[in-house]
């Protein structure tokens, strides 16, 4: 039920993933290429997890929707007490990953097991029985073999001026071909799938409010390695020839490949389709009934707090090593940083404490999950703007490598010109190389884009605070100045 990291490795290299191609070639052997070998053992390092004696007791737990014992990911929250249960579980995840390293199996385990607990409430009734017997298995199939999921849902931008159905090619955009007996052949592309090339199986969410075309509603599970998926990778940041861990601290380790995913005439059976033909549907199932926008910003919340702290101390770090810490320009950028880390805090907190108890889960408070992880789109960029004034030019001034460390005539000149006052010359090329991978290496830059619009467009999020999030309790705030305004006097007549 609970994998080590040495049987998703091998699951790997038996291929059980999609065609990946890189640069002009196929890539026969996940695990060992470049670009993706780093990725492929910080996901076996997350199963091996699991199995430490320090993190076993928060990461694991019996679960009685499989009368086993399961990854606490897969764990349905009954009750506040169990949402905080699977909150302190991710938080360990994350915490492992100093907040980086977004689409581990963790983050779409908790999508499978939303979708779970809606099999009768919403899957049911809204698409029939047997798309809720889908769910259900396609729940026990991922606890039971313990898989790596990923997702692609953003399709490609060809023109957006007008819905894809009527672009010159209706099938660029991911849509039903034709219906089988077995299944729906499906054919298109969708742009961003991270982890794609490693994952064993895919969610695939379509943009209904795009175009409303019957042919585009649908939602599936797919094994990856199925015929027809293939993969296009692009450039991996993986550290250049030479270098490594002491170079690149965070790209070695948290570097996430994303792809372009492409299904070419892809056989999807009918037992892993869970949403088909009804458009209109995509409210209930984003916004009301299952709201997976609650959860998964939930779950933003969580890794984008062990983020903040990982950046508040190295900004922190940073200030102390160079004695700049008691410039009050510099304390009033720190403290801002800390004042977003509360706010992180404080979200997780409130959003168990206020959550929403249903007849089948208890689910985190909506408004608060949106509204925190929608603030994250411009506060982590912010913090790493931080990250850059604060450091300023001594960013850039770091010698290659740890080779020049080993060159004695060179490590003579680095510990007179490179100690600080809070650090010897070594601990401080060691901070500024996490420095420099965090806002300036391909790997930070790419961070940074991914956390402005991860979710989306920042504007259109932001918007969305007025017009969907506080929809429904927009009315109690207006009435509050109404209030005031029948107790001013009105003008005699």
């Amino acid at each position: 039920m609970i994998r080590r990291g040495s049987d998703f490795i091998r699951s790997m290299k038996e291929g059980h993933h999609g065609e990946v191609y890189y640069n002009g070639e196929k890539v026969e052997d996940v695990t060992e290429h470049p670009a993706f070998r780093s990725a492929v053992r910080t996901v076996a390092d997350y199963y091996d997890l699991h199995w430490s004696e320090s993190l076993k007791e928060y990461l694991r737990i019996y679960n009685p929707d499989v009368g086993e014992e399961t990854s606490v990911t897969f764990f349905r929250p009954r009750n506040k007490d169990d949402l905080r249960r699977l909150r302190i579980g991710i938080s360990k995840i994350y915490d492992f990953y100093r907040g980086f390293f977004g689409r581990s199996p963790d983050y779409l385990n908790v999508w499978t097991m939303l979708f779970y607990a809606h099999a009768e409430d919403y899957f049911g009734k809204v698409f029939g029985s047997r798309m809720m017997e889908n769910v259900i298995e396609l729940y026990r199939e991922a606890t039971r073999q313990d898989l790596f999921y990923t997702h692609a849902i953003v399709a490609p931008m060809y023109d957006r001026s007008r819905p894809p159905s009527q672009w010159e090619d209706p099938y660029i955009q991911i849509g039903v071909v034709r219906e089988t007996s077995e299944g729906v052949v499906v054919r298109g592309a969708a742009l961003l799938s991270t982890a794609g090339p490693y994952s064993e199986r895919l969610w695939y969410l379509p943009n209904i409010r795009r175009d409303t075309d019957p042919r585009y509603a649908i939602f599936f599970s797919l094994p990856t390695e199925s015929k027809g998926v293939k993969f296009i990778s692009r450039r991996g940041f993986h550290p250049k020839e030479g270098f490594g861990e002491f170079e690149y601290p965070l790209t070695s380790k948290y570097e996430e490949p994303d792809a372009i995913m492409v299904l070419d005439d892809v056989l999807v059976p009918w037992d892993r389709i869970i949403f088909y033909k009804k458009p209109e549907e995509i409210e209930g199932f984003m916004w009301h009934t299952v709201n997976l926008r609650a959860w998964f910003n939930w779950h933003f919340v969580i890794q984008h707090y062990s983020r903040t702290k990982f950046l508040a101390g190295l900004a922190i770090a940073l200030a102390e090593a160079v004695g700049i810490n008691n410039f009050i320009n510099v304390q009033e950028k720190l403290g801002e940083i800390l004042l977003y880390l509360s706010i992180y805090e404080a979200g997780m907190v409130a959003s168990e404490e206020l959550g929403e108890q249903l007849d089948s889960i208890y689910r985190p408070n909506p408004q608060i999950s949106i509204a925190v992880s929608a603030m994250g789109m411009k506060a982590l960029p912010r913090i790493n703007e931080i990250l850059r004034l604060i450091s300023a030019g001594s960013s850039i001034p770091v010698p290659a490598g740890i080779k020049d460390f080993e060159n004695p005539e060179e490590r003579r000149l680095l510990e007179k010109y490179m100690s600080s006052k809070g650090l010897n010359a070594l601990d401080r090329v060691k901070l500024f190389n996490i420095l420099w991978d965090t806002i300036g290496s391909e790997t930070g830059i790419r961070y940074e884009q991914y956390d402005r619009f991860s979710r989306g467009d920042p504007t259109i999020r932001w918007a969305q605070m007025y017009t969907e999030v506080f929809k429904e309790k927009k009315g109690e705030y207006v009435k509050i100045i109404r209030d005031i305004m029948d107790q001013m006097p009105n003008p005699k007549a």
